[in-house]
């Protein structure tokens, strides 16, 4: 298999598998079988491989010792402390974001906020939805070594994000819906610093709730 092949393979590989991640498939310190990987996707082990090198660099699977390979897993402390860097990281990527932003950038976060109030818009696919929203607020960063540290969190911590989530009451799908709405509006308005206070709000909560809920964890690993 020639080199650009093989990276075609793989990357479509690693899209596979970060999606099985990312819906609980594959749960927190689960092995990955590059063999039977490699048989449910039709291709062989080299692009399975491949692919878990790159989720790891995303933060998504870690790589031990004679290629053996898990899916992520944090301590209750570690993903704490996440969502406390996050609380701090992301209004600075949303800084220097907002005012870069094309008019078509805008129009997509915008499309995005409006799906997560859809009725269908629960569960997995929320989540998802979710996840699109925030990055598509940043991504007018001209810095990729920011970006991959944020999408890095974001994929490390879907698992913990999920089990927050599943917590959700009705009322708690209305203020994340008004925070998104809020978030929406300094991004039309290229207010970075309404938009900054709204995110930090935004995560803090969500942290906040994780760290009163340390169960969670159980939930995440079942």
């Amino acid at each position: 298999m020639k080199s650009t092949e093989l990276t075609t393979v793989a990357t479509h590989v690693a899209d596979q598998i970060r999606t099985m991640i990312l819906d609980h498939r594959f749960k927190p310190n689960e092995p990955l079988l590059q063999d039977k990987i490699a048989q449910d996707l039709g291709t062989s082990r080299i692009p399975v491989r491949e692919a878990l090198r790159l989720l790891e660099n995303e933060g998504l699977v870690v790589i031990r010792s004679h290629s053996s390979a898990r899916v992520s897993r944090m301590d209750f402390a570690e993903c704490v402390e996440i969502y406390k860097i996050r609380e701090r990281l992301e209004p600075l990527a949303l800084q220097e974001s907002i005012a870069n932003l094309s008019n078509t950038q805008i129009e997509n976060v915008a499309t995005l906020a409006e799906s997560l109030a859809a009725p269908e818009s629960t569960g997995a696919l929320w989540l998802e939805r979710d996840r699109l929203f925030h990055l598509g607020t940043y991504a007018g960063v001209s810095s990729p070594r920011l970006l991959k540290l944020i999408t890095s969190y974001w994929n490390s911590t879907q698992h913990y994000r999920r089990a927050v989530v599943s917590t959700f009451s009705e009322l708690d799908h209305q203020i994340a819906f008004c925070e998104h709405t809020l978030l929406l509006d300094a991004v039309k308005t290229r207010n970075a610093e309404i938009g900054e206070d709204i995110l930090r709000i935004h995560i803090s909560r969500a942290g906040t709730r994780l760290a009163n809920n340390s169960n969670l964890f159980d939930w995440v690993a079942n």
